[in-house]
């Protein structure tokens, strides 16, 4: 009962920091070496009290990242490394539209007051790239923006 009391501790004090999924949950806890008979009695508790929700924790996540200016890539890749199902991540990440209008902000803030040159040009995809967008949603978004690759005309 003891092992029960200091993991369900446990597992609220990370809670308090931000949400969590369940698999990160159990991964803390393994890693204070509680039984698995305690871990899965706490994961029960905090799921049917809703202190833990896979489904709201990926909503929460997807519309955080975006803010942070997180493209499609990073945010399934983190949430595969958060232990989140690739059904509720392609379920997440369906739908393109806020994507397409983050990418399309970025890149007018990118872009705006910038030289036309080669290195601005590659500076941006790469920098774009990093952050999760796909490169040839960059490209189409820089092109429709009227910044080209310097050097080739697109037509």
């Amino acid at each position: 009962m003891e092992d029960y009391k200091k993991a369900l501790n446990y597992s609220f004090l990370l809670l308090k920091y931000r949400p969590r999924s369940r698999q990160e949950i159990i991964e803390r806890l393994n890693r204070k070496k509680y039984p698995s008979a305690t871990i899965d009695k706490v994961i029960r508790v905090l799921e049917e009290s809703r202190y833990i929700n896979d489904e709201e924790f990926v909503r929460l996540y997807v519309a955080s990242s975006l803010n942070r200016g997180w493209g499609r890539k990073r945010i399934e890749y983190t949430l595969k490394k958060f232990g989140i199902s690739e059904d509720l991540r392609s379920s997440a990440l369906k739908d393109n539209q806020p994507f397409k209008e983050k990418l399309r902000e970025l890149v007018q803030r990118k872009i705006s007051g910038k030289t036309k040159d080669r290195k601005t040009y590659q500076k941006i995809i790469r920098n774009l790239a990093t952050k999760g967008f796909d490169y040839e949603d960059i490209i189409r978004e820089l092109d429709a923006s009227g910044f080209r690759k310097p050097g080739f005309s697109n037509g």
